[in-house]
């Protein structure tokens, strides 16, 4: 195995991952995923399974054209766990903008994802993230509307 290349490929496909989710491309997106996928969103409080399920899951809260979102993977750590499957973590920024609602959300997470390599190819078999922190601002004034964190104590 040419890890080097290997690496490369994992790394291309989340950076595709990150474009697809940005330009609203959700099929693009889809055939970026084994069928059998499994993602745990929002800290694992939106649990999906399946291609069909993420990428209509994915449509329905980011589709529309009114909202803006920018997704950028950064520092990813990724172990071959055989010839045809690996493990990667990814440091996540993002962020999303509502001019309707006046509204910018804003944060970090940590991305856990498992890969399989397939006949196409590398594809995503899980994907999830964990927030670090998010905040929410009023979008023209970028005045603090709420702020969370992992760190903050329970109660």
């Amino acid at each position: 195995m040419d890890t080097a290349a290997e690496l490369e490929a994992i790394r291309r496909l989340k950076y595709a991952y990150f474009r697809t989710l940005d330009l609203k491309q959700f099929d693009d997106l889809g055939a970026l995923l084994t069928e059998d996928v499994t993602a745990a969103y929002e800290d694992g409080r939106t649990v999906l399974e399946g291609r069909s399920a993420i990428v209509t899951w994915l449509g329905e809260v980011l589709g529309d054209r009114g909202m803006v979102t920018e997704h950028h993977g950064h520092h990813p750590e990724i172990t071959f766990t055989s010839d045809t499957s690996a493990e990667g973590t990814w440091y996540l920024q993002d962020r999303v903008i509502v001019p309707a609602a006046d509204l910018e959300i804003a944060g970090t997470a940590f991305y856990a994802d498992r890969y399989r390599k397939t006949d196409e190819g590398w594809r995503i078999a899980h994907t999830g993230y964990t927030r670090v922190f998010e905040e929410h601002r009023t979008h023209s004034t970028l005045a603090v509307r709420s702020f969370r964190s992992r760190f903050d104590e329970p109660g």
